[in-house]
């Protein structure tokens, strides 16, 4: 695994894209949601959802990219890819000790399924810093989907905490 720094401000375009996650909840786990004009776009958005819940929220504006992960994931299924996408990136977020908030790359359906490639950006997971959230154990196939919707792809799941 490679780690490089990027010196690109995220500042701008979270606030952009404040509207376009969420988070919901769900008996005693929470449901983390992306929305964007791309798949792309809600696979990157749905990581500020999960960044949300594992820091306080009030400082997730305040977070510049600093790491960048190359990730690769692929599944027969989108509902598929976006649970072993987010699993694959919490992994990444306890293991390096990075909270990752943005992905750039592409989603491809190619022969067997779908393929995601490209690289997942963030910074060093620092709670004293940021706060605590709450810990969250993985991604599960509860209320699962990436559909498109009025124009907008969502992509959400419920996660285990």
């Amino acid at each position: 695994m490679e780690f490089r720094v990027s010196k690109v401000s995220y500042k701008k375009e979270l606030k952009k894209t404040m509207k376009l996650f969420e988070t919901f909840e769900h008996l005693a786990d929470i449901g983390i949601r992306g929305r964007g004009q791309t798949l792309e776009e809600a696979f990157s958005n749905i990581l500020k959802a999960l960044a949300s819940l594992l820091i306080e929220e009030v400082f997730l504006e305040a977070l510049e990219l600093k790491c960048e992960v190359e990730i690769e994931v692929s599944a027969e299924f989108l509902d598929e890819l976006l649970v072993s996408y987010i699993n694959k990136v919490l992994t990444y977020t306890y293991l390096e000790g990075i909270l990752f908030f943005e992905f750039k790359g592409k989603i491809d359906l190619q022969e067997g399924g779908y393929f995601l490639r490209g690289f997942i950006y963030g910074t060093k997971f620092e709670p004293q810093k940021f706060g605590y959230g709450v810990e969250v154990k993985g991604a599960t196939f509860t209320l699962a989907k990436v559909e498109k919707e009025n124009h907008f792809w969502v992509a959400q799941c419920v996660v285990d905490v």
